[in-house]
């Protein structure tokens, strides 16, 4: 009798990337993520690219494990081609990718087999700019701005309190550049390289990765544990 090879799954997630922030801006769609990719607690890659454009009209982030994003790529690779032999003079747009994405990671949830990433999914369609998030069990929301990993905790204050929705790009890589170095700061899996991306009604843009100023001599960098008590 033959022998049968058990079913291979992605049981705990190896190579990651840290937290991706995004945001609408006047003209469409900001989004920044660094080019970290951590095997465990160890940085072991420092350029890992995490914001790809789809299609015509929509822009992928991806944060969590490495090769389950490679897999979701050749995913989108598959409906774009497919969506493209119609010729029909249509294309697929963001809310129709964020869409498909939702039920891919949903379906393999329910498989006991996810597929261990957050995605952010922005894009511009016919003047209409979209924005929207789903998790690795099929959550899913829109919003004017979004994070995942830490970004949700950390960056996610700053935007609630200084985003608007008439930001020009400036501004707007100003405001990602400061969640980014507050990320920095505070999440061991940042790196400092940086790279932002973005969508507008003319198409998709990724900008060279860069690093961002920073400053360590604030007296709690330097010394953390000062007055805590049972401390070394």
């Amino acid at each position: 009798m033959d022998s049968v090879d058990e079913s291979q799954r992605t049981l705990y997630p190896y190579v990651t990337g840290s937290s991706v922030v995004a945001i609408k801006y006047k003209d469409g769609i900001l989004m920044a993520a660094d080019m970290g990719g951590s095997y465990g607690s160890t940085l072991r890659y420092k350029s890992v690219e995490r914001l790809k454009p789809i299609g015509k009209h929509s822009l992928l982030g991806a944060s969590g494990e490495i090769s389950d994003f490679q897999e979701i790529m050749r995913y989108l690779d598959e409906l774009i081609l497919n969506d493209n032999m119609w010729d029909d003079g249509n294309s697929l747009g963001p809310k129709e990718v964020l869409n498909y994405l939702t039920r891919v990671m949903y379906n393999r949830r329910n498989k006991f087999n996810p597929l261990w990433n957050s995605l952010v999914l922005g894009g511009v369609k016919k003047g209409q700019k979209y924005l929207g998030t789903v998790n690795m069990i099929g959550i899913n929301y829109e919003d004017n701005h979004v994070a995942t990993g830490l970004g949700n905790h950390l960056a996610r204050p700053i935007l609630r309190d200084e985003w608007n929705e008439n930001l020009t790009f400036e501004e707007g890589v100003r405001l990602l550049e400061k969640c980014m170095r507050v990320l920095l700061y505070r999440d061991r899996s940042a790196v400092n390289k940086i790279q932002i991306s973005k969508i507008t009604e003319e198409g998709a843009t990724v900008f060279p990765p860069f690093s961002l100023k920073t400053y360590w001599e604030f007296s709690a960098f330097k010394n953390p544990t000062v007055g805590a008590e049972g401390s070394w």
